[in-house]
């Protein structure tokens, strides 16, 4: 059975200025999730506001939040993890939509952190560049480090 600590404002909305508002523990004590709320909305400015653990307490989900949409104007709004700490997949957002210009907006990496698969989306509608268009990024030393 898993317990659940919530804040809550004076209006009863979840909301909590000093850390997440919503904290779900398992069993044995170790945090499952945290989410961060404002005014009863999933929200946070300086990070992630939903964060998921592995039982061991290492991270296995780090999303961004603002206004109750999945969202974040300077990398990906969705990391995902390994058990060992790698990152297995990057999802960029904005406005709740699968969105990034300039270089794919879903990115899943192998275990051993070689990428795997990418796609791309307009404001959330997949679309598959052109060969030239890909080469055309991969070029471009400012973007290798944001493709990759």
């Amino acid at each position: 059975m898993t317990k659940t600590v919530e804040y809550r404002n004076d209006v009863e909305e979840l909301h909590r200025e000093d850390g997440p508002a919503v904290i779900r523990y398992r069993d044995n004590g170790s945090v499952i999730n945290e989410t961060y709320y404002t005014h009863g909305k999933v929200h946070r400015e300086d990070g992630p506001a939903s964060i998921g653990y592995y039982e061991d307490g290492r991270v296995y989900t780090e999303i961004y939040f603002a206004n109750n949409k999945i969202h974040r104007a300077d990398g990906p709004a969705q990391i995902y993890h390994y058990p060992d700490g790698a990152v297995s997949m990057e999802l960029y957002c904005i406005d709740g939509k699968e969105h990034r210009d300039g270089g794919p907006a879903a990115i899943f990496y192998d275990s051993h952190g070689d990428v795997s698969e990418k796609r791309w989306f307009d404001h959330g509608e997949e679309y598959f560049p052109s060969q030239e268009h890909v080469e055309s990024l991969l070029n471009k030393p400012e973007s290798v480090n944001a493709v990759e």
